[in-house]
């Protein structure tokens, strides 16, 4: 269809035109060599919109994906990723042991995609 076409990327970047567009827009001034995130507030987002906290952190994942494929776009060559405090091991078992398990999936994932 029109609109999934028009969505779909265009190349094996994961952007879609649109992002794209705004990738080469901002890629006209200077860019950072090195960005870092902290994943914080997918625990919130969830429960503020009646989801499993787990739901909530795979969405979380996938926002940090879609940041991922930005940075590749804009020749960022450093990202630090800061996914995990110290403090959340106090969390409830079945929340760390989640957050655990989506770790370790991703990071398979990651170190097998190319």
């Amino acid at each position: 269809d029109m609109l999934g076409s028009a969505c779909s990327s265009d190349d094996d970047s994961g952007l879609r035109w649109w992002q794209k567009l705004a990738c080469r827009v901002i890629s006209a001034g200077p860019l950072p060599r090195h960005v870092a995130f902290i994943m914080d507030g997918n625990r919130r987002y969830a429960r503020a919109r009646g989801m499993a906290v787990a739901e909530g952190h795979q969405l979380g994942y996938r926002k940090l994906e879609e940041t991922l494929r930005w940075c590749a776009e804009l020749d960022v060559r450093a990202v630090t990723c800061y996914a995990f405090s110290i403090e959340n091991f106090k969390r409830a078992d079945d929340e760390v042991g989640a957050l655990m398990r989506l770790a370790t999936e991703k990071l398979r994932e990651m170190c097998c995609a190319e």
